[in-house]
């Protein structure tokens, strides 16, 4: 208490987290208003039902999909935009010289990322509305190609002012403003998922104790996942004496949420193209049973998957830790930055020794912090499959879902950062 109180007694951090919570605030309150043409009683009463598959799809989404809003796509757009451009950069020259160019290069780098996530938004709005529609049987809106455009445009409007929004955080509020508006929407949703599970069991007590074990268990194991730090040694000589040793942090999970996203993309790509085949028809025979196979076996929204769902879940998420980390962390640019500012890791000659043992050691952070991430992503899928549990879950009435493991990675995250950013306030207040 001591802590907060001198955290709030800081005029300059008072001001910060006053700005945070109210552009938070209008986040949350243009969450309720529902996009033009759309009956948003039929599909709150219908995300509503229990295990439907598009009610635990919101909340893969995160909460602004049951309402329909005008936020409904959120901040994907700009997060997919972000990854293509960090993928386009270690392959286009333009844009890897822009990275070099520091504060010019990433403000321009930050143009280019927001002019392409407004035809994404665009496009994903398309895709949302068919999405519910589909859903609902044709209940939520008139497909007519006048709707269809209108909304897909007022979705993408709301997705680019959500970004400003997020711009205006960072810039007056406490942190990140695209990780605190995530942040935002994963409590609400957590606050109504919660309420939801213990009003349905038939043990109240009993499921809320056991979330409140089970969600402890899963911040421990996200904080071990964020925390966890491989340090190589790194020594820097001079004149033949040693001047100074550094340390080359690599963590456990060098690359963040970007896996998971990719992998829920890819592996749910093949079902949403199903529901294209069931929705338009025409297809053979053949390509019919496919699309029923796949159907069957391929629904990533479902919460209680098929084993194939979740094995691809996983090679996906361990293929994009490797292939994302290479992409960020290039072993033969770290060692050729080691050697030129003089350095050499001990017991390892520069050069190519130097390169192999970097990608060793990634390849094993890669490797565990992959599975690391696929446990804690599909944990509400494996809870379906271990037959103590199904028991445990018989007795208590209910599956007490209430966070996606993406969801408890997020949030501890940005707690983590808050509270650095707090104390870096308050460290800098302390010098003047």
């Amino acid at each position: 208490m001591g802590t907060l109180s001198k955290l709030f007694s800081n005029k300059t951090l008072r001001k910060k987290l006053l700005a945070t919570l109210l552009l938070l605030a209008l986040y949350r309150v243009l969450v309720f208003i529902p996009v033009p043409f759309a009956d948003v009683d039929v599909l709150v009463n219908f995300t509503n039902l229990q295990n439907s598959s598009l009610s635990y799809f919101a909340l893969l989404l995160w909460g602004t999909l049951d309402k329909f809003s005008l936020l409904a796509v959120g901040l994907a757009p700009f997060i997919n935009a972000s990854i293509i451009i960090q993928l386009l950069t270690g392959v286009v020259p333009a844009l890897e010289e822009l990275q070099e160019e520091w504060e010019s290069g990433t403000k321009r780098i930050g143009q280019i990322t927001r002019w392409l996530t407004f035809p994404l938004a665009f496009l994903q709005g398309i895709g949302v509305t068919y999405f519910v529609n589909y859903y609902l049987g044709g209940n939520a809106i008139e497909l007519t190609t006048i709707n269809i455009a209108l909304v897909a445009l007022v979705m993408a409007f709301g997705s680019m002012f959500l970004v400003w929004i997020g711009d205006l955080i960072t810039e007056y509020g406490i942190g990140n403003g695209t990780s605190m508006i995530i942040f935002a929407s994963i409590v609400s949703g957590i606050t109504s998922s919660l309420y939801s599970s213990i009003t349905a069991a038939t043990n109240p007590f009993a499921v809320g104790l056991f979330i409140l074990v089970f969600v402890a268990v899963l911040v421990l194991l996200s904080i071990f996942l964020i925390q966890t730090t491989k340090e190589i040694p790194v020594i820097y000589a001079r004149q033949w004496k040693v001047e100074q040793t550094s340390i080359l942090p690599f963590p456990l999970n060098p690359v963040g949420m970007v896996p998971i996203i990719f992998s829920i993309a890819f592996v749910s790509f093949p079902y949403l193209l199903t529901q294209l085949v069931s929705k338009f028809g025409g297809a053979t025979e053949w390509i019919k049973n496919i699309s029923s196979w796949i159907e069957a076996n391929f629904n990533i929204y479902n919460q209680n998957p098929s084993w194939w769902t979740i094995i691809a879940y996983f090679v996906l998420v361990v293929f994009f830790t490797f292939f994302y980390a290479l992409v960020q962390f290039n072993p033969e640019k770290i060692a050729d930055n080691i050697q030129k500012r003089g350095g050499y890791i001990p017991s390892i000659r520069p050069g190519k020794e130097t390169i192999a043992y970097i990608s060793k050691v990634l390849g094993h952070l890669c490797f565990w912090g992959g599975i690391g991430l696929w446990v804690l992503a599909s944990y509400s899928y494996l809870l379906n499959k271990i037959p103590l549990l199904q028991n445990l879950f018989q007795w208590f009435g209910t599956i007490p879902v209430v966070v996606t493991g993406s969801g408890i990675i997020i949030v501890v995250g940005v707690v983590k950062d808050i509270m650095n950013k707090m104390k870096s306030e308050q460290y800098m207040t302390e010098l003047d």
